[in-house]
């Protein structure tokens, strides 16, 4: 921590030293007619890279702007009567006065009102915690949606998926115009709006509506996006209404439809879909409502229902290599599941904001229910032989009630805070497990046949309770800069309990039995405490909260069957800092600290075998820590107006002390067989440090551009098995270079990424199976530190032709990856060096505005695998035809897998194991779909190209 604390420290004295070296300026000058006479009342307006300002001239002419910064300004001069004066002007370099002198206008009918200024936009502004795109800088089409305008802007990325991030960080929060929007998810509707809609799109560092409104800004930020629309584009109606059948005796529909007018939105969405995917019939049910709207000008109130239902049936093969210390082992397994999953959720919230006070509401009600019906067969050789047989059925429920409430009231010179939180779930399963066991002798002949059948029932409940109270008031504040003191307390009673009771069913008896060394009640209380006090100043362009954290904390775990009690007190003391710069409008800094406990859950401390995994028996550490993570970030941004050039950096620190992990232990049984079990511990010395870039460099009005973007990080991860700890340090590469061509009816994008990964934890993938019931069974899944490095490589291309009757899209990537153990002289690492290349193109196009066509193939290349049939070429072809004004109805056929290579072939390294499985399911299907889409904004149709 020492030399993070000189890093930091560094850092802060060169953003110092950057904000220090800007200067400012007084502009001054005296507005006279032709006959040198002084002019007064008239409006005056200066224009700078930074600044935007406007005053009068005085009774005898003259007008003055102080502390003004730039390389350059203009000066705008008018009013009624005079023609209006516009001059440009260029700031010397350690200027500290510019006297303009005399600026004579001339008389005219033409007055300031009848003057239109169209300035050229600028393409990046940075505000405090905002990254601001004028999408009039942009190449945006008719047909474009959101999702297009996105990938056009520099540090923002779009995944094939529609997933969106911000310079490395995930981006899912949606609000438009400021304002909630539906389901506020980033993903649901950044495909159904058109970009034509859109001024500008905002990058928001979010700290919360209550930190909005109190200017207390502390934590975490969560990246935002906000979507400015153009003047009378905050309404329209859109959405889609489809019916599709197919050979896999598919059937299915689907609608959405969404109503939005400034503040008030309505959506509704359900659907119904059921095929057969090669294990059996699936079908996928739900059905979805919300609401938003304004009551009066201070207060809007939101409300939403769901309802999911899913059936699935499904069958796999798995093929499993395990390394320890005592050789390799082989397993096969054979896996038929059938799940059913679904629940309803309701929301209502209710918010009240003005100038003096801030109140927000929510409350919600969720219930799932679960079951599931697993068979699987496990054969394994290799160092022991033996064969497992399971049948388990599986039910569960957990409804789940949380409220909130938040209250900010501000007085003359401080702002009282308030929230409170309440969450009270439940859950209740019970699991039916038979578990056959064959045992082998080293003849290969049979030694015992083991059959054992239990039944597990799990309840449990947990109440939360969340109180906090914060008191700011003034210090100071003028027209420079606003400066406060503010007192923090949160506080939060948890009481879990949860008891587990084991049964063992004798078929002789026809009678179940208690185990009690397999079953247990457990009362859980943590009470968790935060006394902050903070410091925030804030100005036109800077903003500084800091301040430093008290952290004491109690778990007390209670097993009254075992007459024990546990009671673990934790004490941490840490500094908050966050500091953001507007250096100028386009040029900003920030950094920030803050450091959070994690208390171990009532799972990793209960001290009772877990034993519904005979396999892998999990057993609880009463004695851990509480463990705390320390979290530095910090970013640069730079954009040059006349040259549109941006650079974006980052740089992110990250240690956790007394971090929980796994401990994996073999242990041998009486018939030679081998369990393995899961306990947990603390350590201290896992690190992380990652810095990333952005640099896009655009060329005649944004035509043409090349980017630059990529990353470096060094971390140190470790890991134990057999209560042996193991570590490693590595260094991950990434680069990537793009450029783009946006013409009128051209486009197209090219891209290559090399990346290098030489610090990949297997461990990490084990925090999935960590609860019992997720564990595969019957695998010998040691968790042992196998380290590997990856290489990849991937280029792509993508074009767009528009012309009036005829316009195609075309993708192509090729991509390429290579898994190597770091150490082979290591006998406990797994086999990881495999190989993977794809090859792939894509592509769709339209005729005459209403015929259509796509295709996609895809070719994968795989080594190092040892299940057949991986190498799959998969064609998909699809045409369709649409009808109707702006072509809004449409159907279409498709045909997925043409020649019937799918596989669906994965691999997957878990500790020393190395898992390849293939999922059993129909590839080749042919589908018709009739779909009606309505996408109208502001009165004007938008006719969205397809996806």
């Amino acid at each position: 921590m020492k030399n993070c604390q000189i890093l930091i420290m560094l850092l802060c004295l060169l953003y110092g030293t950057q904000v220090l070296a800007q200067q400012s300026c007084e502009v001054k000058g005296t507005a006279i007619d032709s006959l040198k006479k002084s002019i007064g009342n008239l409006t005056v307006k200066f224009y700078s890279e930074n600044d935007s300002l406007s005053t009068f001239t005085t009774a005898n002419g003259q007008f003055s702007f102080a502390k003004v910064t730039g390389k350059e300004f203009t000066i705008n001069i008018g009013g009624i009567g005079y023609r209006t004066l516009i001059m440009q002007y260029k700031i010397p370099k350690d200027a500290q006065q510019i006297d303009l002198g005399k600026l004579q206008l001339k008389g005219g009918a033409i007055n300031l009102d009848d003057v239109v200024i169209k300035a050229k936009p600028i393409a990046i502004k940075y505000k405090q915690d905002t990254v601001e795109y004028d999408a009039n800088a942009f190449n945006v089409q008719d047909d474009d949606r959101v999702t297009d305008l996105l990938k056009q802007l520099p540090g923002i990325e779009v995944d094939e998926n529609d997933n969106v991030s911000a310079m490395g960080k995930s981006m899912t929060k949606l609000r438009v115009n400021g304002e909630d929007f539906f389901t506020n998810n980033v993903k649901d509707f950044i495909s159904q709006l058109p970009a034509g809609i859109v001024a500008k799109i905002q990058v928001i560092e979010d700290f919360g509506d209550q930190a909005n409104f109190t200017g207390i800004k502390t934590g975490d930020a969560q990246k935002m996006l906000n979507i400015v629309t153009k003047p009378e584009m905050d309404n329209g109606q859109f959405g889609n209404a489809y019916l599709n059948g197919g050979t896999n005796k598919q059937i299915g529909g689907n609608l959405n439809g969404n109503f939005w007018k400034s503040s008030k939105q309505i959506s509704v969405n359900t659907g119904y879909n059921i095929a057969d995917n090669g294990a059996g019939l699936s079908q996928s049910r739900n059905a979805a409502v919300n609401i938003n709207n304004k009551i009066n000008k201070t207060m809007r109130f939101g409300a939403s229902y769901g309802y999911t239902k899913n059936d699935n049936n499904s069958s796999s093969t798995q093929i499993v290599e395990t390394v320890n210390n005592l050789g390799k082992l082989n397993s096969q397994l054979q896996n038929t599941n059938f799940a059913s999953n679904g629940g309803h959720r309701l929301g209502l919230t209710l918010n009240r904001t003005n100038k003096d006070i801030y109140i927000f509401g929510s409350g919600s009600f969720i219930n799932n229910n679960n079951e599931t019906i697993s068979n699987s067969l496990n054969n394994q050789s290799g160092f022991i032989r033996q064969d497992f047989k399971n049948n388990s059925v599986n039910s569960s429920s957990s409804p789940n009630l949380n409220a909130s409430l938040e209250i900010s009231k501000k007085f003359r010179k401080n702002t009282l805070s308030g929230n409170f939180a309440f969450s009270n779930s439940s859950n209740r399963s019970r699991q039916d497990l038979i578990t056959n066991t064959l045992y082998y002798r080293p003849d290969g002949g049979l030694e015992k046949d083991s059959l054992l059948n239990r039944n597990v029932y799990n309840t449990g409940n947990n109440k939360r309770i969340n109180l906090g109270i914060s008191y700011s008031f003034l210090l100071a504040n003028d027209t420079v800069s606003l400066k406060s003191l503010s007192f923090n307390y949160n506080g939060s009673a948890n009481v879990s309990q949860n008891d587990l009771q084991t049964f063992v069913f004798n078929p002789a008896t026809q009678s179940s039995t208690r185990v009690d060394s397999l079953s247990i009640f457990t009362k859980n209380n943590t009470f968790n405490q935060s006394l902050n006090l903070n410091y925030q100043q804030s100005g036109k362009k800077t903003r500084l909260n800091m301040g430093i954290n008290i952290s004491p904390n109690v778990v007390r775990n209670n097993y009254p069957e075992l007459n024990a009690t546990y009671k673990n007190t934790f004490f941490n003391i840490s500094p908050n800092i966050n500091y953001n710069r507007n250096i100028s409008s386009s040029k900003s800094v920030s950094f920030s600290y803050n450091g959070r406990n994690s208390n171990p859950s009532i799972f990793q401390m209960q001290p009772v075998k877990n034993t519904q995994n005979l396999q892998n028996i999990i057993i609880g550490n009463p004695n851990l820590e509480s463990s705390f993570n320390h979290s530095f970030s910090s970013n640069f941004n730079y954009f040059d107006k006349k040259s549109n050039i941006s650079f974006q950096s980052g740089l992110g620190i990250n240690t956790i002390s007394n971090e929980i992990i796994n401990n994996i232990i073999l242990i041998p049984d009486t018939l030679g067989a081998y369990k393995q079990e899961t306990r947990f511990e603390n350590v201290n010395g896992n690190y992380g440090v990652n810095g990333n870039y952005n640099l896009n460099i655009p060329f005649k009005e944004r035509k043409y551009a090349i980017s630059l973007s990529g990353s470096v990080g060094t971390s140190r991860k470790i890991a134990i098995i057999n209560n042996n700890k193991t570590a490693n340090t590595g260094t991950n590469f990434s680069q990537n270079i793009s450029s783009s061509i946006n013409l009128k009816k051209f486009t197209a994008n090219m891209g290559i990424t090399y990346s290098v990964s030489a610090n990949n934890n297997n461990n990490e993938n084990f925090g999935q199976f960590s609860v019992p019931e997720q564990t595969p069974y019957n695998l010998l899944l040691n968790t042992g530190q196998s380290f590997f490095s990856t290489k990849s490589f991937n280029s792509n291309l993508s074009a767009s032709l528009r012309l009036k009757n005829f316009r195609f899209s075309f993708n192509g990537n090729f991509s390429a990856s290579h898994n190597n153990n770091i150490d082979d002289n290591n006998p406990f690492n797994v086999n990881t060096k495999t190989q993977s290349l794809n090859f792939g193109t894509s592509g769709n196009g339209n005729l005459f505005k209403s015929w259509n066509f796509n295709y996609s193939a895809n070719k994968r290349i795989n080594k190092g695998y040892n299940l057949a049939n991986i190498n799959p070429l998969i064609v998909n072809l699809g045409f369709g035809k649409s009808f109707l004004k702006n072509k809004v109805l449409s159907c279409s056929v498709n045909v997925n897998d043409l020649l019937n290579e799918g596989n669906n072939i994965s691999q997957r390294v878990l500790g020393n194991s190395i898992i390849e499985s293939r999922n059993n399911q129909v590839m080749r299907i042919i589908t018709f779909a009739l779909s009606y889409n309505l996408s109208d904004f502001g009165g004007k149709s938008f006719k969205l190209r397809s996806n």
